[in-house]
């Protein structure tokens, strides 16, 4: 049954979330702390192979107006690379707000945002994926 998995890319940690075999539902599944892309790129083959992912989907961090940033740069270089060390297809998906709504989450259970920076990662991952798969299965009844 086919997985994907969503990616949160931050500058030292990148939130995780995987989708359900049904590809319906998106839930948390970890976070990385890395200190080279090399590092962060065999650490993913790894969870690409242990959950025989096959599609990942990487959250894009453009602005408010839907323009690029550095952030955004750096997320597209990251992308070229993870591609060209991975055999599936990598693709990018809008982020914006997907931190925000993390952290909405976190405080309506009652936990703080500062204190759960790798849980807020995992949520904001879950969120693009989650939007990713609801945006294909729109896409699919069209």
């Amino acid at each position: 049954m086919p997985r994907y998995l969503g990616i949160d890319f931050g500058e030292k940690r990148v939130g995780l979330a995987m989708s359900d075999p049904t590809l319906t539902i998106a839930q948390p599944l970890r976070t990385i702390r890395y200190h080279s892309l090399k590092e962060l790129i065999n650490q993913l083959k790894t969870v690409v192979n242990e959950f025989s992912i096959e599609k990942i989907v990487c959250g894009l961090p453009l602005t408010m107006k839907g323009t690029d940033s550095r952030k955004t740069t750096e997320v597209r270089e990251f992308v070229e690379k993870l591609q060209n060390r991975i055999n599936i297809p990598v693709v990018l998906f809008d982020e914006r707000m997907t931190t925000v709504q993390a952290q909405m989450t976190l405080q309506q259970l009652g936990k703080k945002p500062s204190r759960n920076r790798e849980i807020i990662d995992q949520i904001a991952a879950q969120f693009i994926l989650q939007t990713f798969l609801d945006h294909e299965k729109q896409r699919v009844k069209r």
